[in-house]
């Protein structure tokens, strides 16, 4: 059932599902050139919006775009639009055009250029060629003789000279034509065997329409590609100079494309949602557990066939790092403006944008945001004596941050680089900013010892007692951050127990890390402040402790 377009100039959307069967033979094809106008980017892929401009007389036609890229999905295609007159849009067709119907253009244009070439040097030998009948003209015994004067010697030698000359230098520039000819025939050959067996490299849509009367307005064509995605990328610039510490969070996103088609002045947004993951959640199968028996094993076997293995999820691979996007002197960026939906959120770019196909990534800025961090130097004695500046804020935003790559600076240099976790509005995150080198740490061993207990050593022991001595060089105070190792046990024979007289921990298992302790103290500028740590291991002496 058609449904038309009203004549009104009030848009009027026609969606139409891409059908797979073939279009009947109508009335007349409409070539249509439509580039794209706008792109929506996803993490996993991209929306393209096209934009035709359509005059169609009454009666059944067929519009014809054959230029969709390869990528293109053709169950994703929709056509909408507005205008006056009437206009029925029956079905949408997508389909690669065969070889011999529509070949690549460049490579076209190409051969007929060579062969253009070709038939210039033909036209070049031809004339090289009478110039050398011309000469050996000038050497011809009629010529020679002279007539009735008879032979005339100095102008027969300058006759021979000139023939001589004209003819080694026509010889050499048919020589030099079939040269270059043997090279265009070796060209022209290998591009026709290229384009006989060159698959095609476009989409071709052909959208049947019916008009009822003279129509004339503009149509959308709306499709989806795979081959295109966006990655967040940060800028974070820590100043702690000023009376409070100030963090500059810059949001950027790194646009890579390689749908086959450039997009050029092009109204450009990225959007969080993800479009490639599917609609509904996996479903969960049961899990059965059963003792192992070879016999039913094989019975079930040879029932079902042999049983193929799950397929494993790939790994995510690793952000790319993003590169050092310093500002120079006083230039501001442009930034996106936030569309923030119950589910997603939309940055749309401001001005138009032009990202090309395979031509590596394109990176641009689309929020920021100044925050009051919260300073702390972390340190693990343990692993390393260095203190590591941290800072920590509360994400009060309604766009959720997406894990990603980060370009650390404090106080203006560069700090290095480290990883943003993905976090939702009032999640702490923290971002490292190097070494504190006006803290000093000191890790001592106090005490190791292995023995035993028992009047017949049923248990073995081991002590460990450590001290970590922190002092604060800074001309301000310190929040310090100090965390080390607590044994965990996984066995009922094994106990572990903290020493006498050590520092209690402010927090067990932060962020829920196993047999992690951690003590927060603030220490004033020139002070030091020691924490003490050990524990006691027991185990049956007649075992082995891994």
């Amino acid at each position: 059932m058609t449904r038309p377009i009203a004549a009104s100039a009030a848009p009027l959307a026609v969606l139409v599902l891409a059908s797979a069967a073939a279009l009947p033979v109508l009335a007349a094809d409409i070539p249509v050139n439509a580039r794209p106008d706008a792109v929506t980017v996803f993490p996993d892929g991209a929306s393209v919006t096209r934009r035709l401009t359509v005059t169609v007389p009454a009666g059944e036609h067929v519009l014809v775009i054959d230029d969709l890229p390869l990528t293109a999905d053709p169950g994703s295609i929709r056509v909408q639009g507005a205008g006056s007159g009437s206009l029925a849009i029956n079905a949408v067709d997508a389909r690669q055009p065969r070889p011999t119907e529509r070949r690549d253009p460049v490579l076209v244009q190409r051969l007929e250029t060579l062969k253009d070439e070709r038939q210039a040097l033909d036209d070049r030998i031809a004339a090289e060629r009478v110039r050398k009948r011309a000469a050996e003209a000038l050497v011809a015994p009629g010529t020679l003789a002279g007539g009735e004067r008879g032979l005339v010697i100095a102008e027969a030698r300058q006759a021979l000279a000139a023939a001589h000359e004209e003819t080694i230098a026509a010889d050499r520039a048919i020589r030099q034509a079939e040269q270059a000819q043997r090279g265009l025939d070796r060209t022209i050959a290998e591009i026709e065997a290229q384009l006989r067996a060159q698959p095609p490299r476009r989409l071709e849509a052909r959208i049947a329409v019916e008009a009822g009367q003279p129509f004339r307005g503009e149509l959308t064509l709306t499709y989806a590609v795979r081959q295109a995605r966006w990655s967040p990328v940060y800028d974070a610039r820590l100043v702690t100079t000023s009376a409070k510490p100030q963090l500059e969070l810059v949001r950027r996103a790194e646009i890579r494309q390689q749908t086959g088609e450039d997009w050029s002045d092009v109204a450009l947004t990225v959007s969080t949602a993800r479009v490639a993951r599917g609609g509904a959640a996996p479903v969960l199968q049961p899990l059965v557990l059963r003792f192992h028996d070879p016999e039913a094993a094989r019975d079930r076997a040879a029932a079902s066939g042999a049983p193929r293995p799950l397929a494993m999820p790939a790994p995510a691979s690793p952000a790319r790092e993003q590169a050092d996007a310093s500002i120079i002197g006083r230039a501001a960026e442009t930034e996106a403006v936030a569309e923030v939906g119950a589910f997603q959120a939309s940055f749309v770019v401001p001005g138009r944008a032009q990202i090309a196909s395979g031509e590596g990534a394109r990176t641009l800025r689309i929020a920021s945001s100044t925050l009051e961090p919260d300073l702390v130097s972390r340190v693990v004695p343990s692993l390393d004596i260095t203190a590591f500046l941290e800072a920590r804020f509360r994400h009060g935003d309604d766009v959720p941050l997406m894990a990603g790559p980060v370009s650390l600076y404090r106080d203006g240099i560069f700090a290095g680089r480290g990883q943003i976790a993905a976090a939702t509005r009032e999640d702490e995150v923290k971002l490292g900013f190097g070494p504190d080198d006006l803290l000093r740490v000191d890790h001592q061993v106090v005490r190791r010892t292995d023995g035993s207990s028992g009047i017949i050593s049923t248990s073995r022991t081991e002590e460990r007692e450590f001290r970590f001595v922190l002092r604060n060089g800074a001309q301000v105070a310190r929040r310090v951050v100090v965390e080390d190792r607590m044994p965990v046990p996984e066995q009922q024979e094994i106990t572990v127990e903290t020493l006498a007289g050590m520092t209690a921990p402010t927090q067990r298992e932060p962020d829920g890390r196993r047999g992690i302790v951690a003590w927060s103290l603030d220490i004033t500028p020139g002070a030091s402040r020691d924490i003490r740590h050990g524990w006691r291991i027991r185990w049956p002496a007649d075992k082995r402790m891994q």
